[in-house]
């Protein structure tokens, strides 16, 4: 019975050890959550927020990175309360520069990598989206940063129009982003617009450049099996003749200039072109009882005047 309140005790202290351990955080070195400071918080202001140093292309690079989420706040009623975040994966070191970015944003421009050269280092920056109005809630980052020079340091460079900072800033250049992002899973789900090679889809998915695939699936209605049907008007190659001689195309076909500046198409255009097709076919054959009742009548007139085949080689 003695014994009891030692257990007890011992109990007590163990579960205590476990909270605490349970609850403790590991927080690497460069690990951030910061409110990164504006060095100007004005209307009409273009800013970039260096995020580490990079290869300048003569001196090798020690270990520089940026990995994280930056939220900037528009703030005010006024301004709906806009968030505009970016996920950033930037990283220099020795002789090389890797970066991408994932971003969502409410302005009129997007977020953009950029390299510049701030007091005579360079650096991969970030623009931050502009309109009109300031981020005046600022910008805040949490994730992981390590810069041999500058990091997550705002810059101003336009305000009004104006250009600022010239003294310390320059060389200011679009980077392409070059790191590959792959997402394993079962199924990827947009409920937008998707664009490749395009800040501005208008369609479900807008490509810019070439596309291969294996098979291409188009889902179809009103085939051109109507051609077929009892009822439907075959216009005849005198009327098709005259058409092309007037407008220099097909009947029903986009001329040179609707393609070129619409595009086509895929489904719409391959309907078409197989009532083409499928009426063509129907002048063949009327063609080809044409030719075959006038052999008739030929072999008949031959036979009546005695020709022969070897009269005609002859």
């Amino acid at each position: 019975m003695k014994l009891k309140p030692f257990f007890l005790l011992l109990q007590g202290v163990l579960i205590g050890f476990l909270n605490v351990h349970a609850q403790s955080t590991m927080t690497h070195s460069f690990y951030k959550a910061v409110t990164i400071n504006m060095d100007v918080n004005t209307a009409y202001s273009k800013t970039l927020i260096l995020l580490h140093e990079i290869y300048d292309g003569t001196n090798t690079l020690p270990t520089n990175y940026a990995v994280g989420t930056i939220m900037a706040v528009r703030g005010t009623t006024g301004a709906d309360h806009r968030l505009n975040v970016v996920n950033i994966h930037s990283g220099s070191g020795y002789r090389s520069i890797r970066a991408f970015i994932t971003s969502n944003n409410d302005m009129a421009t997007d977020w953009k990598l950029k390299t510049c050269t701030y007091n005579g280092k360079r650096y991969m920056a970030l623009d931050v989206p502009y309109k009109n109005q300031q981020h005046k809630e600022g910008y805040h980052f949490a994730g992981w940063v390590r810069s041999s020079g500058e990091n997550l340091k705002t810059v101003t460079y336009e305000i009004n129009g104006v250009p600022q900072n010239q003294n310390v800033l320059s060389n200011v250049q679009d980077f392409s982003p070059n790191m590959i992002a792959r997402h394993q899973v079962s199924q990827l789900t947009i409920t937008g617009n998707v664009g490749i090679g395009t800040s501005s889809p208008a369609e479900r998915l807008s490509v810019n450049g070439n596309i291969r695939a294996k098979e291409v699936k188009v889902e179809m209605a009103n085939w051109p099996d109507y051609v077929f049907k009892e009822g439907y008007v075959l216009p005849s190659l005198v009327e098709v003749d005259k058409y092309i001689q007037s407008h220099g195309h097909l009947p029903g076909i986009p001329t040179t200039q609707e393609a070129e500046a619409n595009g086509i198409e895929l489904g719409e255009i391959n309907r078409k072109l197989l009532e083409k097709v499928e009426e063509l076919t129907l002048h063949l054959i009327e063609k080809d009882r044409e030719n075959t009742l006038l052999q008739d009548r030929l072999s008949v007139i031959e036979k009546h005047i005695g020709i022969t085949k070897t009269s005609y080689e002859k």
